[in-house]
């Protein structure tokens, strides 16, 4: 029996026009996903969990990058039905941990491979807030800046942009681990393994050749390959600072955030389908 469907598609998101309309609505018609409704993004909003549950949606399937997908969890906080991420966005991390390295064509070809049950996913947990991808504290999140400058091809204002992430990196105001002699770092970033472990990692920025590292990885949109230490597998992570507010990103998306920070390992309230293993 098909699933009654809500599609999502977000027209400024960097995979949206890599795959046809039409091919993404018939592949998953014949994976057994029948598309009942379809919200276009910017131009609407994110619908929330009344809306779905009022229209008797099963499945969520949403082509976006990792903030919008957030948000979207947010909305849908304990609804039992499913999502399906689409990798639509600059660095798809989600869809790379449900999917492995599938692009949008890829994937949409291989629906019929997914698991049959969606499950709650591993997240990393900020009070009541559900990180889903990962959270980035310190100097080094205004590299987030410079990508979404590359993302939007705007040469003028990465002009601007490149070398305040620059100069800001490279201060001495840093972050560290709260309880590990306090080296401190450009940045950390700490990501959901499982429902209790959480993988942190820091990164440096001790001289020319860090900075380098860190461009070319932003660039290249996995910020996780820049020169950085691995700091291991922790429940719970505590990141203090030289200054009481830090630079944080939230599943990519930025803001300012109070200093110290404690996050532990826990599961999605929210359900996603992924391929099966």
């Amino acid at each position: 029996m098909k699933k009654r469907t809500l599609l999502i598609i977000n027209a400024a998101s960097g995979s949206a026009n890599s795959v046809g309309e039409d091919v993404l609505l018939q592949a998953l018609q014949l994976a057994g996903f029948a598309v009942a409704q379809q919200i276009y993004l910017p131009e609407e909003d994110l619908p929330d969990r009344t809306s779905v549950e009022a229209h008797n949606i099963q499945v969520v399937a949403i082509l976006s990058g990792d903030g919008t997908i957030s948000s979207l969890g947010k909305n849908f906080a304990g609804w039992r039905g499913a999502i399906l991420v689409l990798p639509g966005g600059t660095m798809n991390l989600l869809s790379r941990r449900l999917h492995g390295e599938l692009s949008l064509s890829e994937l949409i070809g291989k629906l019929a491979q997914l698991a049959e049950s969606a499950e709650p996913f591993p997240i990393v947990r900020l009070g009541d807030q559900e990180i889903l991808t990962g959270l980035t504290v310190g100097p080094c999140t205004r590299w987030g800046e410079v990508r979404e400058g590359m993302r939007q091809g705007d040469v003028s204002a990465l002009r601007e942009i490149v070398p305040a992430a620059w100069s800001e990196t490279l201060t001495n105001d840093g972050v560290w681990i709260d309880g590990r002699d306090e080296e401190t770092y450009a940045g950390v970033f700490v990501e959901p393994i499982d429902a209790t472990t959480l993988s942190v990692i820091a990164f440096r920025a001790n001289n020319i050749g860090d900075m380098v590292g860190h461009g070319i990885a932003w660039l290249r949109r996995d910020f996780r390959e820049g020169p950085h230490d691995e700091l291991g597998a922790m429940p719970q992570v505590t990141i203090a600072g030289d200054d009481e507010i830090a630079g944080v990103l939230v599943d990519g998306e930025y803001s300012d955030h109070e200093l110290p920070i404690t996050c532990c390992a826990a599961m999605s309230s929210v359900r996603f389908l992924r391929m099966a293993l």
